[in-house]
């Protein structure tokens, strides 16, 4: 029995840590050759959106026990904050050796880095909330100016300016801290 097979710990919910050993125990089984690569990709998209230890335990029922990570269903978190040490890019991007893969450059702590360095939105929840209604606000005032006011859709249009405008004041005028944008 795997220890995703086990009832005892099929409740506990998983780590960002515990779905990147899964992913990359599929990916050894890919390279194996005892699951295809469309086969691959399903599994990990799977293991990815895993919530529980036990939504992983279909993924391996067909895959011999040595394919199976070794994460046991009493894996103690760390004790301090996890190390954050800078990966090397992957040549071709994302798709390789990337998130799916034990973290961002194939370092598992990495994607921790990436997290913690990244900047966060002005007004947290709030910002990100008023720049996904902003275009709904600048639809509505272009049309409530273009009818109530003369000649108001010859200059109502400007409004629309206010969505672009509202992303910058929320996630900053430098653009977002990406993958390629380490200092």
């Amino acid at each position: 029995m795997s220890a995703y097979d086990d009832p005892a710990s099929a409740s506990i919910r998983l780590s960002n840590a515990d779905r990147d050993a899964a992913v990359a125990a599929l990916s050894a089984a890919q390279a194996d050759g005892r699951i295809t690569p469309d086969e691959y990709g399903e599994r990990s998209a799977a293991a990815q959106r895993a919530v529980t230890r036990g939504d992983l335990a279909p993924l391996f029922t067909d895959l011999p026990e040595s394919a199976h990570p070794s994460t046991g269903a009493g894996t103690a978190a760390p004790s301090g904050p996890p190390a954050f040490a800078p990966s090397a890019a992957p040549a071709a991007g994302y798709g390789q050796g990337g998130y799916g893969q034990g973290g961002y450059g194939g370092d598992p702590q990495s994607g921790y880095a990436d997290a913690a360095r990244r900047r966060q939105p002005l007004g947290g929840t709030a910002g990100v909330v008023a720049v996904s209604v902003m275009p709904f606000i600048a639809l509505g005032l272009f049309f409530v100016c273009g009818y109530l006011i003369p000649d108001g859709f010859r200059w109502s249009w400007v409004f629309f300016a206010l969505i672009p405008i509202a992303g910058i004041v929320v996630y900053g005028g430098g653009g977002r801290r990406g993958y390629y944008d380490r200092d």
